[in-house]
């Protein structure tokens, strides 16, 4: 599953599209949309940005790290279980 949140509107809206993107953005949302479908279950939401601030953040983070930090991993662990809701 992959419960994909972003605080772009825009984006949400395009990766939700069933029809082909064709702005300057529509290769790589197209490519997203089909990496999407390959997965048996993926959720695209839109989230408000003070709600994903601690993503940008360990995402920022991320960056630096050739190992995740082991804690990372007991989250992941958590996260594969919550249903995604819109």
């Amino acid at each position: 599953m992959i419960d994909f949140k972003s605080n772009s509107l825009q984006i949400v809206l395009a990766l939700q599209d069933s029809s082909t993107n064709m702005s300057h953005m529509g290769p790589i949302i197209e490519d997203v949309k089909h990496l999407l479908s390959t997965v048996a279950k993926a959720c695209v939401a839109h989230i408000h940005r003070q709600a994903n601030s601690a993503a940008h953040r360990l995402a920022r983070f991320a960056l630096h790290c050739d190992v995740p930090p082991s804690i990372i991993h007991d989250f992941l662990k958590e996260d594969v279980h919550v249903p995604c809701t819109n």
